[in-house]
């Protein structure tokens, strides 16, 4: 079994194929300091044991993580050489801390609405190639009906290449 990575307070940076495993003892933030990367959380969230979610974030975004959960991080990038990125990790004490609400504000609506807007681009990305989709294959069933309605249509004598001839 391996030992959980313990990020410092310097971003660490996450190459291109490489995947971080995260198991904190306690909570804590994420950071992406640079790059993009992609990363699935899985609970336990409360009574819900089993469940994990994935999330992109970019430069600049925080993810909450609480203790016991387990993030796995891997850069993502359209490009190979912009896939790298840096992270930041921060443990969060038991002790309230000035700024707690901030922070309870970041990661209880901020981060929940970050992944709305995320996944509604998602949903309206594939909403639009399956319209795509439906109008291909209308167009190539009215072209079928119109093939069979002519093929019905013109007199059987017309129809083969070896009409006799009268």
């Amino acid at each position: 079994m391996s030992t959980p990575h313990v990020l410092p307070l310097q971003p660490s940076v996450l190459a291109v194929g490489q995947a971080l495993s995260l198991r904190p003892r306690c909570a804590g933030v994420l950071e992406v300091a640079q790059g993009r990367v992609w990363l699935t959380l899985r609970g336990p969230w409360g009574d819900q044991p089993g469940t994990e979610a994935d999330h992109v974030l970019q430069a600049g975004e925080r993810l909450r993580i609480a203790a016991g959960q387990h993030a796995v991080v891997e850069a993502w990038g359209p490009c190979a050489d912009t896939a790298a990125a840096a992270l930041r990790w921060s443990g969060v004490t038991a002790a309230p801390a000035v700024g707690a609400a901030s922070s309870d504000w970041e990661g209880g609506v901020v981060q929940p609405l970050r992944d709305l807007r995320h996944a509604l681009g998602q949903g309206g990305r594939a909403l639009g190639a399956a319209m795509a989709d439906v109008a291909g294959a209308g167009g190539r069933c009215v072209a079928g009906l119109a093939r069979f309605a002519l093929h019905r249509t013109v007199p059987r004598r017309q129809r083969g290449p070896c009409a006799a001839l009268p």
